[in-house]
């Protein structure tokens, strides 16, 4: 009865040891992954940066202006409609 309960004792500490080798392995794996996503999530940001200022740059009047005579635009004025109507609005200002 002695060696069944010892028996059983040993494989009850081989199987806690089995487990947190498990568990500390899966929580290195998951640390990586967090720190390959981190650095993933830093460089959208830095591209996200580069772009919005990118776009700015875009939209300033005098890039316009340069585009308009790059591309021999022709500039017009709205026409009297959408004046007299106003800003355009959206499906969410509606209320509905």
């Amino acid at each position: 009865m002695r060696a069944a309960r010892f028996c059983l004792l040993i494989f009850a500490f081989a199987a806690t040891a089995l487990a947190v080798v498990y568990l500390r392995t899966q929580q290195t794996r998951s640390a990586s992954r967090l720190l390959a996503m981190e650095g993933q999530r830093l460089e959208l940001r830095s591209e996200l940066w580069s772009l919005q200022t990118r776009a700015a740059r875009l939209r300033s009047p005098q890039q316009i202006r340069q585009r308009v005579r790059t591309l021999n635009a022709a500039v017009q004025a709205p026409d009297e409609e959408a004046v007299l109507r106003g800003p355009a609005k959206l499906a969410v200002d509606r209320g509905e």
